[in-house]
């Protein structure tokens, strides 16, 4: 299996956040439990209007290199803009860790608010990225380490000096897998003889990547 690098920046952004929950309700006490599980997984539709030339010729060559889902795409993820400072150059501070926070080093020390609530960023874990979202402010103290908080939780420990994708540095990204194996795209004449074509990837996180 490969994973090819979706490089072109789309034109319209549909994110989601599938839980891996289950609601069991009693019909006799009018009471409820929730199952929270493992597994939560980002889903992203990206459109891409009006493609011409060589980004039309290149996405259509990635649609049909990653076969169907016999492949994967390493995504950056095109979404509102980040919010805190960001800064430095981050990595993971101490190994085994598990769960929703991560502790970092290598921030731009000091810094109030160094990812805020809504941030993303991603972190490499056994070979490739998990994209998060931060779920609370976090600020970097003098020496530059920060506890972040985040959604989905880890899936596996990264490694001590892990390196982690924090914007304007680097753009986070995560590894997907095409949604539905048949997929293609809308063309028409354009100019000289030239197509413009539109395409529509909808796509899962691939949660097995990384574990």
């Amino acid at each position: 299996m490969t994973t090819f690098n979706l490089t072109q920046c789309p034109t319209s952004v549909q994110v989601s956040l599938i839980a891996n929950t289950a609601l069991y309700a009693s019909p006799l006490i009018a009471s409820a439990q929730t199952l929270d599980r493992q597994g939560y997984k980002w889903k992203l539709v990206y459109g891409f209007d009006a493609l011409v030339e060589e980004d039309r010729a290149v996405m259509l060559g990635i649609i049909a290199a990653v076969r169907g889902q016999a492949h994967r795409l390493r995504v950056p993820v095109y979404d509102n803009p980040r919010r805190g400072a960001g800064g430095g150059t981050p990595v993971v501070a101490g190994a085994s860790q598990v769960g929703n926070t991560l502790n970092l080093s290598g921030a731009t020390p000091t810094v109030t608010n160094w990812l805020m609530l809504g941030d993303y960023f991603s972190v490499v874990v056994n070979g490739d990225h998990e994209l998060k979202m931060v779920t609370a402010n976090a600020s970097s103290n003098g020496s530059g380490l920060v506890t972040v908080t985040f959604e989905p939780r880890l899936r596996a420990s990264p490694a001590n000096g892990a390196t982690v994708y924090v914007e304007p540095q680097n753009i986070p990204v995560g590894v997907f897998v095409l949604e539905n194996p048949v997929n293609g795209w809308t063309s028409r004449n354009w100019k000289n003889g030239d197509a413009l074509s539109s395409v529509t990837l909808s796509m899962i996180e691939d949660v097995f990547a990384t574990q």
